[in-house]
């Protein structure tokens, strides 16, 4: 194996670990004490925090096994990796406890000067949609942390009112800027998904034992197919086929239909009022409702609004 074989494979096989000795690496790759010594310190070189503990085998601590050598990079991973750091600058709240004016100094500081300069251009020729939501949600790490841990948490949570519930999460999403997290009610034995921002507090609490994630999982797929779901129909035109490519969600899909364009999915009837909400903003694009009495929803809810304009215009006259 030659050296920089050696040095990439080493980085690694050390990627999970606190510490080593001088003999791992020598039985490993078999090589000579003295060729270890200068494979470390090829790798203090790199960037790799090592430092030294006397021992008879040449004992060594990582300080920090996160860091990432860019040797194991290629220039295309580098661009996509930058890509994804441009698009986090979108969100008002990430998982991530991260400054990206950090992460783009310690590009600066680790890549060579003509991809920093090439890295620095695209982030002047790409623009990309801003989807910054001024609704701001604190508990993203925590929530995936909790995830990966099988975390059960005490969760206080502000809908209408204050809600309480023991509860174990399960996925993370995002949509339009808006964080959502979906959660099995340990307490209800019942999936649910809240919005993020509405989190008031998550404590971990040992009242119930946790459930090994990949349970979780698969109830996230079997678990709505025993709940009532509602299924709808909503044909469109040209400008609905817009409007429905910017803002729709999972459980939607769109396909053209003679003339125009046929949205069908399904919904919980528990959620009739959001999805007359957001057919609402589909306004005189919507040419047809199936089934009546979603129509019949979607028209209440108008009606319901337009009242409300006639009451404030009168107000004011």
């Amino acid at each position: 194996m030659k050296k920089a074989e050696r040095i990439n494979d080493m980085i690694l096989y050390l990627a999970d670990k606190n510490g080593f000795h001088l003999k791992e690496l020598m039985v490993r790759y078999n090589i000579s004490k003295s060729t270890a010594l200068r494979d470390i310190q090829s790798l203090e070189e790199i960037g790799l925090p090592l430092y030294s503990k006397l021992g008879r085998y040449g004992s060594y601590q990582l300080l920090d096994t996160r860091i990432i050598a860019p040797g194991l990079f290629t220039e295309g991973e580098i661009y996509a990796l930058y890509f994804a750091l441009l698009t986090l600058k979108g969100y008002q709240s990430t998982p991530f406890n991260m400054e990206t004016s950090t992460l783009e100094l310690k590009y600066n500081q680790v890549l060579p000067e003509k991809l920093q300069h090439n890295l620095s251009l695209m982030s002047q020729i790409i623009t990309l949609e801003q989807v910054n939501h001024s609704n701001t949600s604190i508990h993203l790490k925590a929530i995936v942390h909790g995830i990966l841990r099988e975390t059960v948490f005490a969760v206080r949570y502000l809908k209408n009112q204050e809600v309480t519930m023991t509860a174990q999460f399960v996925q993370l999403s995002s949509k339009f800027g808006q964080w959502y997290a979906r959660l099995w009610n340990l307490e209800t034995q019942k999936m649910r998904v809240i919005r993020c921002d509405k989190i008031q507090s998550l404590v971990v609490t040992k009242s119930f034992d946790s459930i090994p994630l990949d349970e979780l999982l698969e109830k996230v797929k079997t678990f709505y197919q025993k709940e009532e779901m509602l299924p709808f129909s909503i044909e469109v035109d040209e400008k609905g086929k817009d409007f429905f490519s910017k803002e729709n969600y999972p459980s939607m899909t769109i396909e053209s239909y003679q003339e125009h364009y046929l949205i069908t999915g399904n919904y919980h009837k528990s959620e009739a009022k959001f999805i007359a909400d957001y057919l609402l903003r589909f306004g005189q694009s919507i040419l047809k409702i199936e089934p009546a009495h979603l129509q019949k929803s979607v028209s209440k809810q108008a009606s319901l609004i337009a009242d409300y304009w006639m009451q404030l215009e009168g107000r004011e006259s």
